[in-house]
């Protein structure tokens, strides 16, 4: 399991370089903005308001007072770029581990080594999971170094905090994709179904916060996952965080068992 992993690390690594990049380049243009709007004197908490509720919820968070520095990074930042789009991302990129193996023919010959399919899974997932570490890590010195260089300060224990519960979060994103990778032979469909299961989750637990149907989003990862609450408030959910790692377990576990009795030559 340990030499897939390896194996599959090395692999990643202009892939995992090529987003740091990327999103380095985000929080340098995200917080670049900050001291421009935070003197323009518009009055954000009317501005937040005046959104239905369902969008507040959806691409605003949970913050209340996004005229700091802390409320401007979950509102622009984290609520849709880390908790959106990189959630999607790690599920599309998991939804390929599998998938891609058996849709290319190259399974057979990984079997014929003295490997086991579950451990062939669980190294494929644990492959990820560096990928993961690296792009937060990066991401909390470029946060507090944006941050600096426009006369700001954010907790760095805090920060820290965030991005070290990101990667559970993101973690659990991955395991999504890879029910999918297993469950679904071709690439392109079970990539399909990540995005769409992360996306309309997503989306559920936006549309239904504060109604009677609120349970519904009880399902969705960000509905256990409050960014504004960790990085302004300081509090942590820890039963939500529970969550995330409980849905991790069962979802590689289950990917597992399923792949063991898959008939992959059919």
């Amino acid at each position: 399991m340990f030499e897939i992993t390896a194996f599959e690390t090395r692999r990643r690594g202009r892939q995992t370089l090529l987003l740091s990049t990327l999103l380095v380049v985000t929080i340098g243009l995200v917080v670049g903005l900050y001291p421009s709007i935070a003197a323009s004197g518009v009055d954000f908490e009317a501005y937040v308001e005046s959104f239905p509720p369902e969008v507040r919820n959806a691409f605003l968070g949970s913050v209340e007072n996004i005229g700091t520095v802390e409320g401007f990074l979950v509102t622009e930042l984290y609520q849709f770029v880390w908790v959106l789009l990189l959630g999607i991302y790690f599920g599309y990129v998991a939804a390929g581990t599998i998938a891609g193996e058996i849709e290319g023919g190259s399974v057979d010959l990984l079997l014929v080594n003295p490997v086991s399919r579950s451990r062939l899974v669980v190294g494929k997932f644990c492959s990820l999971l560096p990928v993961v570490v690296v792009v937060n890590a990066v991401a909390w010195l470029a946060v507090l170094v944006a941050v600096a260089l426009v006369d700001e300060t954010v907790d760095p224990v805090d920060l820290f905090v965030v991005h070290a519960l990101f990667v559970l979060y993101h973690a659990a994103s991955a395991s999504v994709g890879l029910l999918a990778s297993v469950v679904v032979d071709r690439v392109r469909v079970a990539q399909g179904i990540a995005i769409a299961v992360h996306f309309g989750l997503y989306l559920v637990d936006s549309l239904t916060l504060d109604t009677d149907y609120e349970w519904l989003g009880d399902l969705a990862l960000s509905r256990h996952f409050d960014v504004g609450e960790l990085l302004v408030a300081g509090d942590v959910d820890w039963a939500g965080l529970g969550y995330l790692v409980v849905v991790t377990v069962v979802l590689v576990v289950a990917s597992a068992e399923l792949f063991e009795r898959t008939d992959v030559t059919a």
